[in-house]
């Protein structure tokens, strides 16, 4: 399929600067077949089909379709099938760096990068930001801080699969005789439609699938049997031990991330650090006498600074000191006899 056209091509489409003579060219190569044109729009759905608040406001994407579909002579029937896409981005050694704001968050970039002869897709994510995309099938995905979703585009209409390092919230189109898969480094979803949340940080002790509604399938390495979640049911797997349950938590809790929140209802900053990391960008260190320590409280759009000035005055015992070279927060019992 790339080898008849120049791929430099999707980048100058992706660009907005593809000249008359390789327009020409482009619309004639996705009028080969249907494949060529499902490949180019799913690849720009996948980019730029990001739900910020930011991108909605500025860009006036039904106005920028229209341009383009009379410029390359695309019947009206095309264009009112197509996609809508903001074309506000910046093309830097094949990879797509979308500037955006994330309400509430900190502000950041995502970074998407092509690989053009396979069809490659990776979706990536830095600490404070999330990001939305719709996959080729119409799958929605809500990508959290420090992740990444990667896929093929080539033999997506056959097979269904992304590969999940973080965390994200899977909104499955159902497509009967064709299930849904998410792969993790220890245990595959499988999937025909349904809302789950899947949570598989390397760092973190434990790897959680959460359904919403539906039902999945999930297979862990090494294991000859499946285990089956119910709506409300989190599968648990202990990423030290290899050992797993299935346990009742809290929808709440779980999903809180996509109103972007943490809380703490009865939890210790100890079982918070990596998540309070993924949000702050620093990593947490909290003395041993201080590990047990539980809260109740709600974090919402708190600054560093807020947080910990909060977190202090509800614990007189602690007190915390802010490495900003090192990235380090370290939290400790207070020493009642230094300054």
């Amino acid at each position: 399929m790339m080898n008849s056209i120049n791929k430099d091509y999707f980048m100058k489409y992706l660009k907005n600067e593809l000249t008359d003579d390789e327009t020409r060219q482009l619309v004639a190569w996705l009028r080969e077949n249907k494949e060529n044109q499902e490949f180019l729009f799913s690849l720009k759905d996948s980019y730029l089909y990001l739900n910020y608040e930011k991108d909605k406001k500025e860009a006036d994407t039904e106005h920028e379709w229209k341009l383009f579909s009379e410029r390359v002579g695309l019947s009206k029937k095309t264009v009112s099938s197509g996609k809508h896409f903001s074309l506000k981005y910046i093309w830097t050694s094949a990879a797509v760096i979308l500037l955006c704001i994330v309400g509430g968050w900190t502000a950041g970039m995502i970074y998407a990068g092509l690989d053009v002869p396979r069809g490659l897709v990776t979706l990536e994510t830095e600490i404070g930001q999330q990001a939305k995309t719709i996959l080729p099938d119409g799958t929605a995905v809500l990508l959290n801080a420090c992740s990444k979703l990667t896929y093929s585009l080539e033999g997506w209409n056959d097979t269904r699969d992304v590969r999940l390092e973080g965390e994200a919230i899977f909104d499955v189109v159902h497509k009967k005789d064709q299930p849904f898969y998410v792969h993790t480094r220890n245990y595959n979803v499988r999937v025909l439609g349904t809302n789950f949340n899947v949570m598989a940080y390397g760092n973190d002790p434990e790897g959680v699938v959460t359904l919403k509604h539906g039902k999945v399938e999930i297979g862990v390495a090494g294991s000859n049997k499946n285990t089956f979640l119910q709506p409300g049911e989190s599968f648990v797997y202990d990423n030290q031990t290899g050992a797993y349950q299935v346990e009742q938590r809290s929808l709440k809790h779980v999903y809180a991330w996509e109103h972007k929140e943490i809380i703490f209802e009865g939890h210790t900053l100890e079982e918070k650090k990596e998540e309070l990391s993924r949000h702050f960008g620093y990593k947490f260190e909290i003395a041993p006498e201080l590990q047990k320590m539980s809260y109740k409280a709600t974090l919402r759009d708190e600054s560093l600074n807020e947080f910990l000035a909060a977190l202090d005055s509800i614990t007189p015992q602690m007190s915390y000191c802010i490495d900003v070279n090192r990235k380090i927060v370290k939290v400790k019992k207070l020493n009642y006899g230094e300054d």
